[in-house]
């Protein structure tokens, strides 16, 4: 967007904490040949340049201390090499999650940046993210300036200011040059507030386009209960009462659990709504059917967490198209399925949040189970470490999710934007410049709080009870 915070999504899936597979496992020390080698080991810390000193003094005292003396010294060679590997294991998918999403904000404000300098608007400032700079490039002979920020909340692109001080009154003086955007007509004006926004557009339908080419279009068919796609609290009160992954859960506290789209949310909400001590299970794995009870942990709201991640449980098939034509033609449907499935989302969340019309909560939306750029990051890692072809989706639901919400007559986002203009056109006189200002900052202020709770939620959910899909990854009904 122009000025204003990012959009939001639903909730993301968790993947592992960095290293965690390692430190279940933990360290074992290489077999040595006495057991008071193995002991020395064990209760020593990991040897550092020393090691090489002590085996030194070991020489002549038999070849059997000097080879336990050198296996010390190369054991934590082998533990950090283990620990490294496992690092970036668990980094490269994130960093393809992070990439992403800066992908698309990238998109979103060269739209505005390139229908600026079409037409020979000048740009003062090209920003991917908020707060302060942490890097920052300007061409030679170039006045804009290129600019990476702190907070991944979203990006900008700033105009220089149409007015300036005179030294000597004091007074505000308009400039006359054409080339500022707010001496421009409407209709150049509204081209780069849109620009963003048509350039997401264009973005969604692409990738959609290349993932039909390339992996065809999935088709569900859904089966009773939800799968456990994920212990996210390898120690949560769900891994402790016996839950592993890929387990289907086939009804909680006597409730069975049908065979639906969204019977994921639906499970997530029977659990975190649960008031019961124990949660009571129907869990089928592999052929066997068994019964537990799980004891969730509750949050200062009183939700209950049982550290797991849920998925709907469906058998997937995927049709490649034969031809460029129909490529084409199921592109379209999956850009028209896709986009009706995120703002009938984005609605849901709005009517659960404002309760219009007397809606409830029953249905896990609202503010809660929103996500901010960690929950966007942490969806994409887990995608890119379990199905990469799946990327194509993502990134295009991802990219919907922000022109849609950018879209809306709300100010601080391009929607706003663009309804200033809209009223200048019918009124045939702009909105005052400071009572512009005003509203974008105010409105800005309360984007960037809400992102910021949306963020420490993000961080909340990385332990929660289970995730909800984000709006349009849920597959076709």
């Amino acid at each position: 967007m122009g000025v204003g915070a990012r959009g939001a999504v639903r909730n993301a899936p968790r993947g592992e904490f960095p290293c965690q597979r390692v430190a279940r496992r933990g360290w074992r020390a290489p077999a040595a040949n006495s057991g008071a080698a193995r002991t020395r080991w064990r209760a020593s810390a990991a040897p550092a340049s020393g090691s090489r000193v002590n085996c030194r003094r070991g020489l002549g005292r038999g070849t059997r201390r000097q080879n336990t003396c050198v296996m010390s010294a190369a054991a934590p060679l082998a533990q950090t090499a283990e620990l490294v590997a496992s690092g970036l294991s668990s980094f490269a998918p994130t960093a393809v999650g992070l990439g992403i999403l800066a992908f698309i904000i990238v998109v979103h404000e060269a739209g505005h940046f390139f229908a600026a300098r079409l037409q020979g608007i000048r740009v003062k400032d090209f920003s991917v993210g908020f707060g302060p700079k942490l890097l920052a490039y300007k061409p030679p002979n170039q006045e804009t300036q290129f600019t990476l920020r702190l907070f991944p909340l979203g990006g900008f692109v700033a105009f220089p200011e149409a007015s300036e001080i005179d030294e000597v009154t004091g007074e505000e003086v308009k400039l006359d040059d054409p080339n500022l955007l707010q001496n421009r007509p409407v209709r150049d004006r509204a081209i780069v507030v849109s620009a963003g926004v048509l350039a997401n557009l264009a973005l969604a339908y692409v990738t959609i386009f290349g993932g039909v080419t390339l992996n065809g279009v999935p088709s569900f068919e859904y089966q009773p209960g939800v799968v456990i796609s994920q212990l996210a609290d390898p120690s949560g009160p769900g891994a402790r009462a016996g839950l592993l992954k890929n387990d289907v859960v086939l009804s909680i506290n006597g409730l069975p659990i049908d065979r639906a789209q969204d019977s994921a949310s639906v499970a997530a909400n029977r659990i975190r709504t649960s008031r019961t001590d124990l949660l009571s299970m129907t869990v089928r794995r592999g052929e066997n059917t068994f019964d537990l009870q799980v004891q969730p942990r509750r949050t200062p709201d009183g939700d209950a967490k049982i550290g797991l991640q849920l998925s709907s449980n469906a058998v997937v098939t995927k049709r490649l198209p034969n031809s460029v034509l129909s490529a084409l033609s199921m592109t379209n449907s999956e850009f028209s399925r896709l986009g009706t499935q995120t703002w009938t989302g984005l609605s849901r969340i709005a009517s659960s949040t404002f309760n219009f019309g007397g809606a409830n909560n029953a249905s896990g939306g609202g503010v809660s189970s929103v996500s901010g750029p960690i929950g966007v990051v942490s969806m994409g890692a887990e995608i890119a470490r379990t199905d990469a072809s799946a990327l194509f989706y993502f990134c295009a639901v991802i990219s919907l999710n922000l022109a849609i919400i950018n879209a809306l007559p709300l100010p601080a986002l391009d929607g706003g934007q663009m309804a200033f203009i809209l009223a200048e056109g019918l009124s045939g006189r702009p909105v005052p410049q400071k009572v512009q200002n005003t509203i974008n900052q105010t409105a800005l202020l309360v984007f960037l709080l809400l992102s910021g709770s949306l963020i420490f939620g993000d961080i909340e959910k990385l332990g929660g009870s289970s995730s909800i899909p984000i709006e349009g990854m849920q597959g076709p009904k």
